[in-house]
């Protein structure tokens, strides 16, 4: 998944078909489990082509497109275990005590700083420097040492 127009039509299609309580093709269906867990992003999708925009949202401000495509992204590296140690990582913060969700947010926001930090420097993304950081990240400061 990019961060490209076609993306964001595929996305806001899915939204519509979700609104409309239409059926959802199973391609699709990753998309859809992500809005399902942010409800507080359905009057965005309702604006349609706004949504790729930031927007004020329960008091922070947050671009509702990219979130739901940091989602995917994570989520189908963890489904298809690529690279295997993110999913490990979301298996053993799982197991620390964090929610599904809180798990992924936790693994999105590293992949998110890393991917723009190497995009600003022009530099290509580094997985070795994903997984040192991953291996860090614990709910428990003592757990990722163990």
């Amino acid at each position: 998944m990019q961060f490209d127009k076609e993306t964001q039509t595929l996305i806001l299609r899915v939204a519509g078909e979700r609104i409309g309580g239409d059926d959802i093709a199973e391609v699709d269906q990753r998309i859809a489990q992500v809005m399902d867990m942010h409800p507080e992003f359905d009057a965005a999708w309702e604006m349609g082509d706004m949504a790729i925009y930031p927007q004020e949202i329960d008091g922070s401000v947050i671009n509702p497109f990219v979130h739901t495509v940091w989602h995917v992204m994570v989520d189908k590296q963890i489904q298809d275990e690529s690279p295997e140690f993110v999913a490990e990582t979301y298996n053993r913060l799982m197991k620390e005590g964090l929610s599904l969700h809180d798990a992924l947010h936790a693994i999105i926001g590293i992949y998110a700083e890393l991917y723009y930090g190497n995009f600003r420097k022009g530099d290509s993304f580094s997985n070795l420097d994903y997984e040192s950081r991953l291996s860090q990240l614990s709910v428990n400061p003592n757990a990722a040492a163990e």
